[in-house]
């Protein structure tokens, strides 16, 4: 499935928003000041994905959720098939029309602050056809900004039994959420290797293959830097050797690898519930990419990540996953690279009297082709944010020592200054950052 259009109204800081996505595979990116509601917009959509049943096991607080001052906000879905792979229940024909999810959020008078949550599903928590029923495909996930393989509360591992579609956009209402059941599932993969390997006569002849596969996926698809690489799976969970040649244990690695490889091998956990292995990684395929539909969500993607790895993280994902929605928010231009195929999206600071929407035309282009200062000249991150205050107070003294210089008025210690400072703020350079 692929989300075509999406309206959110009355939702935290967010009065009213929409996005459409007339080419809905690629990468689509949010930006936004800290408080113009990225997170709140991708916790929104979740919503929207999960449906108002199933979400009650993440136990979010929507009294919370509704704009000050406004006693209904809606979330609506507006949803695309896809016919080889969402299914559906009953003995009715399969639509083939889009399917609309909508999510009503309403304070009664004198409830307390209490918010009714309905959705458009007749009040069935498994519809014949819907993407909140219980039927193969349907594919979503989620992921916060806080991506670790440990330190979660435990309590959160249940609902991924419970509520599995949930689970899979567990960590985007929470702090405390750890991907923990990647790392687990990961021990799992080793074991079923093992004990493969031991039995010569197994009747799955792809017993223990999906743990060769992924440490595949993940070294010959270049997601990781510095020569860094999968080494091996163990019971202990995975191994990575380094660029000078040392092993380390994933939860050892730094916050960057350790953010990236949870969420990657979280959504391919996902993947293979949803799917089943013979589609995620079919006998005989391409092991550098992923062909299957859905939905996945990403808040501020560039956590804990180097910049070159910003600039390049957006064109991993979507060549690794070509036939996915990708809708990540971030404050950093370089997440914007990714979207050669995809959008950028605004959203304003309240207060900034400026207009939420889509960035288009020569300031996408600028995000995208630009250098990071032409990226920055957009203001579209803010006013004044390539440069701090005191270097703007030395590019105003650059220019007028130049004014001086050209009318034959500079003494010899400010032709020595000016030197200095052009040294340090002229370059020609359009790549370094």
């Amino acid at each position: 499935m692929y989300i075509k259009n999406l309206t959110i109204a009355n939702i935290r800081v967010i009065e009213a928003f929409e996005m459409r996505f007339p080419e809905p595979a690629g990468w689509h990116v949010i930006i936004g000041d800290n408080g113009a509601g990225k997170s709140s917009l991708i916790r929104a959509i979740a919503l929207g994905l999960i449906g108002p049943h199933e979400v009650k096991a993440a136990r979010p607080v929507f009294a919370d959720w509704l704009r000050q001052g406004a006693t209904e906000g809606k979330v609506k879905l507006v949803v695309i098939k896809d016919t080889d792979y969402d299914g559906h229940k009953g003995q009715k024909r399969p639509t083939k029309q889009d399917i609309t999810a909508e999510i009503t959020l309403q304070r009664a008078d004198g409830s307390g602050g209490l918010v009714e949550v309905k959705g458009n599903d007749n009040t069935k928590p498994s519809p014949a056809e819907h993407i909140w029923s219980d039927a193969r495909g349907w594919f979503s996930a989620g992921f916060g900004p806080f991506r670790r393989f440990t330190g979660g509360t435990k309590d959160w591992d249940r609902v991924y039994l419970s509520s599995p579609r949930c689970g899979a956009h567990l960590s985007v209402f929470g702090e405390d959420v750890a991907l923990t059941e990647a790392l687990m599932w990961l021990q799992e993969l080793d074991y079923r290797r093992l004990k493969s390997q031991e039995v010569s006569n197994s009747t799955s002849p792809n017993e223990g293959q999906l743990a060769t596969e992924l440490q595949a996926f993940i070294n010959e698809t270049g997601l990781l830097s510095h020569g860094t690489h999968f080494e091996a799976m163990t019971a202990d969970g995975p191994t990575f050797r380094d660029g000078n040649g040392n092993v380390v244990p994933v939860t050892q690695l730094s916050d960057g690898f350790r953010s990236i490889l949870s969420l990657t091998f979280e959504l391919i956990r996902q993947l293979v519930r949803t799917y089943r292995q013979e589609e995620v990684f079919p006998l005989g395929g391409a092991r550098a990419t992923i062909n299957l539909p859905g939905v996945v969500l990403i808040d501020e993607i560039d956590a804990h990540l180097h910049p070159t790895w910003q600039t390049r993280i957006g064109e991993w994902f979507t060549r690794c996953f070509p036939q996915m929605q990708f809708i990540v928010t971030t404050h950093s231009p370089l997440v914007c690279r990714g979207a050669t195929k995809g959008s950028i999206w605004r959203l304003a600071a309240p207060g900034s009297g400026q207009k939420s929407g889509e960035v288009t035309g020569t300031e996408k282009h600028r995000l995208i082709l630009g250098n990071i200062l032409d990226a920055y000249g957009t203001e579209l991150f803010g006013q004044d944010v390539a440069r701090s205050a005191e270097a703007t107070r030395q590019v105003q003294e650059m220019a007028q020592l130049s004014a001086k210089k050209s009318v034959g008025k500079l003494g010899p210690g400010e032709a020595q200054r000016l030197i200095g400072l052009r040294n340090v703020f002229t370059t020609d350079d359009p790549t370094e950052y």
